[in-house]
């Protein structure tokens, strides 16, 4: 360990106060300066340690603190504090401008190195000193860095620390290299490789480089392909490239297959030239947008047990390949408009964030154990992978996690609390990207995945708790929105959910509450207290239609209601209603009709009054139950079915088939009323239930039918003179006839009738004699 000796290296404790004499920017110059030569000292001397004597140190712009390889700088709790001044010019400022505030820099640097570890301090960036009298001007900038990570730099860490107070990110990470090549002649042709020869061959779709050298200022092992510019993806149809290698005299080494891009390629030993091969191309005059990375991106770094805080734009810029920020408290950086309470104007553009992925990209980057809270937003991440785990993320004034040119995300295990937006997607820009939500607790805001169709996406195991509006969007079939709890406790508006399927999910409120479910398919899931207005995601633009199985609805009320929507069918199997109401209806959009069919559920009525509701002030709609089990116990329960609307005619229809009806609720039987008005009422089809304990009411004429309208038809016929015969159809348009059996009474011989099919498949009944027929046409089973 080498304790640096501060009178040998002109080092010099204390701050002074502003305005600063050029002597205090000289002294913060020379502070800089003494510091590295007794970090290169103790490398060069064998010290794989250098410790700092506590106390307090000027800094200023543009020098910095320039890490080394195999060595820990330990600040020994020491302050470091950037002196600055937005309104005087320091005397290292070259610029000849009057902007004063423009003048930036970063403190500590990692470049190039490897195992090297800074440590126990506080960093303070220009932020803390900046007057911003120019501050609309000022609040632009953000061009200063705390600790920066760049060029290669690899193992290295940053611990224990405190980072505030700078312009652009405290911390942050640049995808850069030793060496790189951009916007290089790469010589393209319209041909392929041989992977024998390495000699060009013709081809139709695919690309060959010309040779491209190795730098050889540095003994490369390994390169990355990346994008130029902020073309983070390259212009690549195919993101995977095959890399062939030759010596100095072009003789062939060999080729390495399907290397994608942001990944190490490892660079042969002898190997002076290589040439790529792109798949999947025609045009050869195409900007690629390539750039390669000799030497890599900084990768497998860490950011752990810091606080990092009052970062004027932000916190963290991730980027680089396997670099790992955890255990963190990363606070009010890049503040939101509710949150800056230090008098200082917020950054000019809204990408004010804990930690961001912008330019910064690579792979497999890690975001685990975090608090981050006090932003504008959370987490942006624009890896080509990435995992973002157990962190907690509150109070962010727009989005908690937002994701973005991402091939794999595994987003789990995560507190997300009161952000505006919980998880956003934006476009992928990879083909197959799959993103996994998992074991989050999500509370308030919202999420939303409407307008992005580039990803599988799974959300499973979460957590929601008042979180107004789940939005899987519907472009992707395969999304998966399963084994999830949704809970409304104080949630404003009527939240909504919208997905594909929905499957295993419990969904409930403290008290009952309106609910919009837009999902197509909903299986095993459970509701407790919620009105839930069953939609579908292109209902106002098409007719569609809404599957439901095993599912248990308690204290509920399930609507299928039209308005302004195409019509839509609702079919609900195996399910379990447990005092709730299931309700039709049509406002205002004449011609489309709701139908809801239950089959082979189980309906209790404990405390409800009325099983089924509807509300129409255009005609029409249906509600059927097929072999259905109802159980009432209320000695109060009123009526099958309570009209809304009780003037309004002609609009609605049950249909009662093959189910069983139980009154439990007491010594006598029930006295069942089917409706409170006949006016809705089309007609009341009950055909094969069983009612036990039940005392039925007298039907009502025209409105009643005890036959199952879907296979019996039964009319009065009266034959009317046509000449000498008589004759009258009796059905039209049967699909075949061979099903159906006729029947007409009386059937003595002396009033038998001829029963006949006409071509347009109409049964037609003739006799000799003016008499009122009864016809039967069923449909064998």
């Amino acid at each position: 360990m080498y304790i640096i000796e501060l009178d040998r290296w002109n080092i010099k404790q204390g701050l002074s106060s502003k305005p600063y004499t050029d002597a205090d920017y000289i002294m913060a110059d020379t502070n800089i300066q003494g510091i590295n030569n007794a970090i290169q000292y103790a490398y060069n001397h064998g010290f794989t340690d250098v410790v700092l004597p506590r106390g307090q140190y000027a800094l200023c712009y543009p020098r910095a603190i320039r890490m080394v390889s195999n060595m820990t700088f330990n600040l020994n709790g020491s302050t470091l504090k950037v002196i600055y001044d937005s309104d005087r010019k320091s005397p290292f400022d070259t610029r000849t401008t009057t902007d004063y505030y423009k003048f930036t820099g970063n403190s500590v640097i990692f470049e190039n190195v490897t195992n090297a570890h800074l440590i126990g301090g506080t960093i303070i960036g220009c932020r803390d000193d900046r007057s911003f009298s120019n501050a609309a001007e000022e609040r632009k900038v953000e061009s200063s860095y705390g600790v920066v990570f760049q060029k290669s730099t690899r193992y290295s860490s940053i611990k224990h620390c405190i980072v505030r107070d700078y312009m652009g990110d405290n911390i942050t990470f640049s995808s850069t290299a030793i060496r790189e090549l951009a916007e290089f002649n790469m010589n393209l042709s319209l041909n392929s490789l041989d992977y024998t020869t390495g000699q060009t061959t013709p081809s139709t779709n695919t690309l060959a480089t010309g040779f491209i050298n190795i730098p050889t200022d540095a003994q490369f092992s390994q390169f990355q392909i990346a994008g130029a510019g902020y073309t983070r993806l390259t212009a690549l149809n195919t993101k995977e490239v095959d890399v062939f290698f030759y010596k100095a005299d072009n003789t062939f080494i060999g080729v390495l297959k399907k290397k994608k891009i942001y990944t190490d390629i490892s660079i042969p030993v002898g190997a002076a030239k290589m040439r790529m091969l792109f798949f999947n191309e025609t045009n050869p005059s195409k900007n690629l947008q390539i750039t390669l990375k000799f030497g890599l991106i900084p990768h497998h770094n860490v950011v752990e047990y810091n606080e990092i805080y009052n970062g004027h734009r932000g916190g963290i810029t991730l980027g680089g390949s396997y670099n790992v920020v955890q255990h963190n408290v990363v606070r009010d950086n890049g503040k939101g408009t509710n949150s800056f309470l230090d008098g200082k104007p917020i950054f000019s553009d809204s990408t004010r964030y804990a930690i961001n992925q912008e330019d910064s990209y690579g792979d497999n980057c890690v975001i685990r154990n975090n608090l981050l809270y006090g932003s504008n937003h959370g987490i942006l991440a624009g890896c080509y992978s990435i995992q973002i785990e157990n962190n907690h993320i509150y109070n962010m004034d727009s989005i908690g996690i937002n994701l973005y040119s991402l091939l794999y995300t595994n987003v789990r295990g995560n507190v997300i609390y009161n952000c505006a937006t919980t998880i956003g997607l934006m476009s992928s820009n990879f083909g197959n990207a799959y993103v996994n939500i998992s074991e989050n607790s999500m509370h308030g805001g919202n999420m939303s995945f409407s307008t992005n169709n580039s990803y599988q996406i799974n959300v499973t195991d979460n957590n929601f708790i008042d979180v107004t509006t789940i939005n899987m969007g519907n472009s992707n079939i395969n999304n998966v929105f399963r084994n999830n709890r949704i809970k409304y406790a104080n949630v404003s508006g009527t939240p909504s959910i919208t997905a594909n399927k929905m499957e295993g999910c419990i969904i409930d409120s403290t008290t009952v509450r309106d609910i919009t479910l837009k999902v197509y398919k909903q299986s095993g899931c459970t509701f407790n207290n919620l009105r839930i207005n069953i939609q579908t995601p292109n209902g106002t633009t098409k007719s569609e239609k809404v599957a439901i199985d095993n599912c248990e609805y308690t204290n509920s009320v399930l609507i299928n209601h039209i308005f302004l929507t195409k019509d839509r069918e609702v079919k609900v199997t195996k399910s379990k209603f447990i005092d709730t109401v299931v309700k039709v209806g049509n406002i205002n959009t004449p011609g489309f009709p709701a139908t809801t069919i239950l089959e082979d559920c189980d309906l209790i009525a404990n405390t409800v009054s009325n099983l089924f509701a509807t509300d129409f002030n255009q005609p029409s709609g249906m509600i059927k139950l097929n072999r259905c089990n109802v159980e009432i116990s209320n000695p109060n329960f009123s009526y099958l079915i309570s009209h809304d609307k009780t003037i309004v005619k002609a609009v609605f229809t049950l249909f009662l088939k093959e189910c069983k009806f139980k009154y439990t609720g007491g010594s006598t039987s029930l006295n069942l009323r089917y409706y409170n008005s006949i006016n809705p009422m089309i007609k009341f089809i009950s055909s094969d239930n069983v009612f036990t304990d039940i005392i039925l009411p007298a039907p009502d004429p025209g409105i009643y039918v005890n036959y199952d309208i879907d296979d019996t038809y039964k009319e009065n016929v009266m034959l009317q003179a046509d000449g000498d015969k008589y004759s009258a159809i009796v059905h039209h348009n049967l699909n075949t006839l061979e099903p159906y059996v006729f029947s007409v009474s009386p059937a003595s011989e002396i009033v038998r009738p001829i029963i006949f099919i006409t071509n347009n498949n109409s049964i037609v009944i003739k006799h000799t004699e003016n008499i009122n027929l009864k016809v039967t046409v069923k449909k064998l089973q």
